[in-house]
C-alpha cells in the first residue's frame, strides 16, 4: 500500500481502541521474527518529559557515531515523525511498505483466531521492524502509555528511564498514584539499570521494584544532578542550586558542584539564542563537574537533560563511545519541535509548547516566568475535556494576559466557549476554528505595542500545536 492507504488503514484500526496488554504484541513480534531483539535499546517512560529525554538521548547517540533509531508518540504533523533514523523521519514509502508487512501478519493472526492488534501495537511493531531493516545499533523507545502493559514493553533495554510520575491516565493505570507508579515501574527488567527523576511515593515504589529486580537505581538529586545556569548567554551560579531539577539535590553533590562552578571560566556569549548552559554532576568521574550547552529552552528541559546525561553516564561503563564529548555535541544539536520552542521570523516572540496536563502547564508557567518575566503574553490555547482544565487555566494565566481559546482537532476537545469562565484573564475570547484563532492571536500580538516585549504562546493539546506550528513556519 502507499502512504495514503497506510493512513486509511491506521484510521480503521481506531475501532480497536486503547486496549492495554502484551499478548497481542508479543505474538505479533514473534511472527515478525522478534526484530526488537536485534539491536540495543533504551526504554523511556514518565508522565512528562519522556519525549524530550528520548530526543536528547537519540541526538547524543547519533553524535557518538552510533546508527540510532528513535520511536516516539504522538506525532505533530506526520506519522513518519514517530520513526526516526539518525535524526531523519522515515520516508512515506518506507513507512507504508513496513506497515504493509505488519498488516499482513495481523490479518494472519486474526485468521488464526487471535485478537487483532491495536493501532499503537501495529505502529510499534512497524517501528521495531523498520529499525532492524535499517541496521540501527541502538534505538531509544518512548513508552506510549504507562509502561507495564504498554506495547513497547517487549524489549529488554540497556537502561530503563522513568522521568517522573504525576496523576495522569489514572483510569488506565490503577486509579491511584500507587497504581500509576506501579505501571511506570513495570518497564524495569531484571538486572537492567534504572534512571529516574521520580520523588516521594512514586520513587519508593520504583525503588522497591528495582530492588526486587536487582536493578541498580540512579536517582536525580542523589546520584546525579543537572542545574540551569543563567539562561540565554549570561553565566551565573544559580541561587537555587539543588532545587531546579527533580527532587532536592544531595548536599554533598551540591557542595561539589558549587566548587566546580566557581572554577568555570566560560565565555557564555558563545551560547546562541535558544540555548542554555547546564551544569551536570554525576558520581562517575568521567561525568563529574561538567557542563554543556542545551539547544532546548525550559527549566524542565534542564532536568530532562540531566536524566539523559545520567543514562549516558551509566552506559559508558560498557560502551566507550558514550563519552563526554559525544554528550556535549548531542545536547547542543538536539531538536525537539513543539516543546517550549521559539520560532523565528516574527517581530514578536512566538513560542510553541505541548503542555497538555497540569504538570506540563505548571512547568510552562514557571519557564515563562523564568525566561520572559516582563513580556506581555498573548495565549492561544486549546485543551481536551478529559484534562483538569480548571486547574490548568487558573495556574497558567495572569489577569493581565490576553487569551484566545480554540478547538483542538480531537473528539475529546473541550468547547472553547465552555472554558472561558475558567480563564482568569480579563481580555479573553473564543474562536473555535484554529486557523482563524491563530490569525486573531497574531493580530493581538502585533497590536500589543512593543513587539520585543511581546510573546505569543501557542499551547495546550498536541492535537492543536502541531497544526498551528505548520501554519506558523510556512
Amino acid at each position: 500500500m502507499n502512504y495514503q492507504e497506510a493512513l486509511e488503514y491506521l484510521e480503521d484500526l481506531n475501532v480497536f481502541g486503547v486496549n492495554l496488554g502484551l499478548a497481542r504484541i508479543q505474538r505479533l513480534m514473534f511472527l515478525l521474527g522478534d526484530p526488537q531483539k536485534q539491536y540495543k535499546t533504551i526504554h523511556v517512560t514518565g508522565t512528562n518529559g519522556k519525549g524530550s529525554v528520548t530526543a536528547m538521548l537519540a541526538s547524543c547517540l547519533q553524535a557518538a557515531g552510533i546508527r540510532t533509531g528513535m520511536y516516539i508518540s504522538p506525532h505533530l504533523s506526520s506519522y513518519t515523525e514517530r520513526m526516526v533514523i539518525d535524526g531523519q523521519p522515515v520516508s512515506k514509502q518506507q513507512f507504508a511498505e513496513t506497515l504493509s508487512v505488519v498488516r499482513d501478519i495481523c490479518e494472519f493472526m486474526q485468521g488464526e483466531g487471535d485478537e487483532h492488534p491495536t493501532q499503537f501495537e501495529v505502529l510499534t511493531a512497524a517501528a521495531f521492524l523498520l529499525f532492524q531493516k535499517a541496521g540501527v545499533e541502538y534505538a531509544v523507545i518512548e513508552v506510549g502509555l504507562g509502561g507495564l502493559l504498554d506495547s513497547t514493553n517487549v524489549i529488554v533495554p540497556e537502561v530503563s528511564v522513568i522521568t517522573n510520575v504525576t496523576f495522569e491516565h489514572a483510569d488506565k493505570c490503577g486509579g491511584t498514584m500507587e497504581g500509576i507508579a506501579t505501571h511506570k515501574a513495570g518497564i524495569i527488567k531484571d538486572g537492567v539499570p534504572v534512571v529516574t527523576g521520580a520523588e516521594g511515593e512514586a520513587l519508593e515504589i520504583i525503588a522497591k521494584m528495582a530492588q526486587e529486580k536487582k536493578a541498580d537505581l540512579y536517582v536525580a538529586g542523589r546520584d546525579f544532578a543537572a542545574e540551569a545556569m543563567k539562561p540565554l548567554g549570561q553565566l551565573s551560579i544559580p541561587p537555587n542550586l539543588g532545587a531546579t531539577g527533580y527532587g532536592v539535590q544531595d548536599r554533598a553533590l551540591t557542595d561539589m558542584q558549587m566548587e566546580a562552578l566557581s572554577k568555570l571560566h566560560l565565555d557564555c556569549n558563545e551560547c546562541e539564542a535558544g540555548q542554555q548552559l547546564v551544569a551536570f554532576n554525576g558520581k562517575n568521574p568521567l561525568f563529574a563537574n561538567m557542563n554543556y550547552k542545551l539547544s532546548l529552552l525550559g527549566l524542565h528541559q534542564v532536568s530532562n537533560s540531566g536524566l539523559a546525561a545520567a543514562v549516558f553516564m551509566v552506559v559508558a561503563a560498557n560502551d566507550l563511545r558514550f563519552t563526554q564529548k559525544a554528550l556535549k555535541k548531542g545536547m547542543k544539536q538536539v531538536i525537539w519541535p513543539g516543546r517550549f520552542e521559539l520560532l523565528s521570523g516574527y517581530t514578536y516572540k512566538v513560542l510553541i509548547d505541548g503542555a497538555h496536563n497540569p504538570a506540563g502547564i505548571k512547568t510552562l508557567r514557571q519557564s515563562l516566568d523564568y525566561y520572559f518575566p516582563h513580556s506581555k503574553r498573548i495565549f492561544l490555547l486549546g485543551i481536551l475535556k478529559d484534562k483538569d482544565y480548571k486547574f490548568m487555566l487558573e495556574y497558567l494565566l495572569r489577569p493581565e494576559d490576553v487569551v484566545v481559546m480554540t478547538t483542538p482537532d480531537s473528539q475529546r476537545a473541550a468547547e472553547p466557549e465552555q472554558l472561558l469562565p475558567y480563564v482568569v484573564s480579563e481580555a479573553k475570547e473564543a474562536v473555535p476554528e484554529p486557523a482563524k484563532a491563530l490569525k486573531r492571536a497574531q493580530d493581538l500580538a502585533e497590536q500589543a505595542g512593543n513587539p520585543e516585549e511581546t510573546t505569543l504562546i501557542c499551547a495546550g493539546s498536541l492535537y492543536l500545536i502541531g497544526a498551528l506550528r505548520e501554519m506558523l513556519i510556512k
